[in-house]
């Protein structure tokens, strides 16, 4: 599990949580995939197979936020809750990426990973609305 210094930027915290999930979901979903053993191969697939295209709701996000961080710039308040809207919909809502996610909460390192994300929304939100 990566850890974050509660010291790092929030966008910058919401960016590793987010990404341990994206890597553990897509570790899971290329479980049984031709290619699974290939790095390069998983790329492919990654960019290509709709097998993973379900996966690009938090690789787009995360580069939303990297983006607004940009050369050492802190998104705006408004920008975060953006963000913090975005990571709560991929965790908590009622959408095809949320239902992805959710099969493979049975799996530990999937489930370590999507609880981290949790505990850290709820610690951007308590701080963002002070």
């Amino acid at each position: 599990m990566i850890q974050v210094p509660r010291a790092q930027p929030a966008h910058k915290m919401l960016t590793a949580r987010l990404a341990e999930l994206h890597r553990t979901l897509l570790n899971a979903q290329a479980i049984g995939h031709p290619a699974a053993n290939n790095p390069y191969a998983l790329l492919q697939a990654v960019m290509h197979d709709p097998a993973f295209a379900w996966l690009r709701s938090y690789s787009d996000l995360i580069l939303r936020i990297d983006e607004a961080g940009a050369k050492g710039a802190t998104p705006s308040p408004e920008a975060m809750q953006d963000f913090l809207a975005g990571a709560t919909e991929l965790t908590e809502g009622d959408n095809e990426t949320q239902s992805k996610t959710r099969a493979f909460l049975l799996r530990r390192d999937v489930a370590q990973a999507h609880g981290a994300l949790r505990e850290v929304l709820a610690d951007l939100r308590k701080s963002l609305s002070q």
